[in-house]
Order: C-alpha cells, then sequence, then structure tokens
C-alpha cells in the first residue's frame, strides 16, 4: 500500500512538472518599450501579464528592462537591448543578444540555456547570460552568482561556481575568471532596478556570505583591475587577458597550473585529462 502511495505521488508529480512545461510564461515587470511576437506574427506591445508561449519572444529596447515568471517557477530578467526567446515545451531559453538574469530554485523543472556558443543546464541556480557585439565578433558569456552549474562552449565542459564568469568568443578559446562577486550584486541594473526578491535570495545571501568570508581569512583577493562592473553584468575591459595567471581575470584562491582550463585562460589545447 505505501509502495503504491509512492508511485502515485510520483506520477502526480511527473504530469504536473509536464504540464507546469507546456504553460507559458507570464511578463511580471514591462519598462519603457517592451514587445513580444513569433516568426508568424507581428510584434505587440507587452505588458504586465502578457503571455509568452511556446516558440514566442521577448524583445526589450533601449533604457527598457523586463521580468519573467516562467511555469516551473523560476524568473528572468531581461535587461536592454535584448531578445529573448522561449520554449515552454522543453523550458528552454534561448537568447539571441543582450543580456538576462535566470534564477531558478532547486525544486522546479531543469532549465536550459542556449545561445550560439555557450550552453548549460540549469537546476538550481542563480546567474547570467550575455551576447554581445555582432556577426563573427560576438562574445558570449554565463556568470554565476550562486549555485553550480556546468556550462559548454567550444565542444568542451567548463564546471563553474560562485564567483565564476565563462566567457567564449568564436575563434578564441574559452576561458573562465572570477569576479567581485558583492560589488556586481550591488551594483547591477539586474538585480537593483527590479522588484521584488529573487527566489533563491537565501542562496544568495549564503553565497555573498562565503565570499566575504573567505576574502577575510586571504583565500580570495576580489579581482582589482581590468573588471568593468558599470554594464548589466561584469565584463573584462581589456583584451589581454591572455594566461592563467593575467591579472586582469585572477580566479578565486591560487593561481592554478597553466593545465587546469576551469581557471583562466588555458594556452594549450584541450584533451580529456584536464
Amino acid at each position: 500500500m505505501r509502495g503504491t502511495s509512492l508511485l502515485l505521488a510520483a506520477l502526480i508529480m511527473g504530469i504536473g512538472t509536464a504540464l507546469a512545461a507546456g504553460q507559458p510564461a507570464k511578463v511580471t515587470e514591462a519598462v519603457n518599450n517592451v514587445e513580444h511576437g513569433s516568426k508568424t506574427t507581428d510584434k505587440e506591445t507587452a505588458t504586465v501579464g502578457t503571455e509568452v508561449r511556446d516558440g514566442e519572444f521577448l524583445e526589450t529596447e533601449a533604457r527598457s528592462r523586463a521580468a519573467l515568471l516562467l511555469p516551473t517557477t523560476s524568473i528572468t530578467r531581461l535587461g536592454s537591448n535584448t531578445v529573448f526567446n522561449y520554449s515552454a515545451e522543453s523550458n528552454t531559453i534561448d537568447l539571441e543578444k543582450g543580456t538576462i538574469l535566470f534564477c531558478k530554485p532547486p525544486d522546479a523543472a531543469r532549465l536550459n540555456i542556449m545561445t550560439a556558443g555557450i550552453s548549460a543546464g540549469i537546476t538550481g541556480t542563480t546567474g547570467f547570460v550575455s551576447v554581445k557585439g555582432d556577426g563573427s565578433k560576438k562574445t558570449y558569456i554565463l556568470g554565476i552568482i550562486e549555485g553550480h552549474t556546468t556550462a559548454h562552449a567550444g565542444d568542451h565542459p567548463f564546471p563553474l561556481g560562485s564567483g565564476d564568469i565563462l566567457e567564449f568568443k568564436p575563434g578564441e578559446k574559452p576561458f573562465i575568471f572570477a569576479y567581485d562577486l558583492p560589488r556586481f550584486v550591488k551594483s547591477t541594473p539586474l538585480i537593483k532596478n527590479f522588484k521584488g526578491a529573487l527566489p533563491n535570495q537565501h542562496e544568495i545571501d549564503r553565497a555573498l556570505a562565503e565570499y566575504e568570508d573567505d576574502v577575510s581569512r586571504g583565500f580570495i583577493v576580489p579581482p582589482s583591475k581590468g573588471i568593468d562592473y558599470t554594464g548589466d553584468i561584469p565584463f573584462l575591459s581589456s583584451p589581454a587577458f591572455d594566461s592563467a595567471q593575467n591579472a586582469l581575470g585572477q580566479s578565486k584562491g591560487a593561481p592554478p597550473p597553466p593545465t587546469n582550463p576551469n581557471r583562466g585562460y588555458t594556452p594549450g589545447p584541450f584533451n580529456s585529462s584536464h
């Protein structure tokens, strides 16, 4: 009897997840010029309550922003000049350009992050994704605020944790650099310019406390040069980052040996032993 009840509960949870995956996302905040549509329909103004269904997109113009509640209780915030495509069927965010912040509770269905250069499966994490530039000169960035994930870029996996950013430019090797987590959280418009707390706020606060503790104990030296925090996300302000020990993008803790591709640029080729 107990086994039957557990099986029934699991079946109900599975059905609930499947139903949620097919539901539309809803706009919870829209500031200035925000539009939505699809490949087969004209753009329309998006307002609070607008539903973004499977295969539709949401687009923000200059000095505009928007927030979405996904059917799996995850939150997505869009910065300005962003085009966000959504698949309700697979719970996938496909970022064409611009910047988003995502926050997925641990008990929500897996959230898939896609760009043309970086992808990741999110199981319970807060972070951000950015696509900047045009044509072959695009820069793809995925960063983690709290939690962890394994992102893929250039046909290679990259484990990421709190305070890590993966950057990839087509034709170049991907690399990871660390950023000042408390400074970013205090300054980014993706957090301070939106209403309400994020669902993972407790985890964000814990990540900040752990970061500050590591700094006080000398385990982390916050990067102070070469990283610009004036925009939505941190980015390297100089292209001179060319080694794992380069001061523009020091990772957390002591510099790793150059064979570690998970902290900074790796000058050697990737292989399975890394």
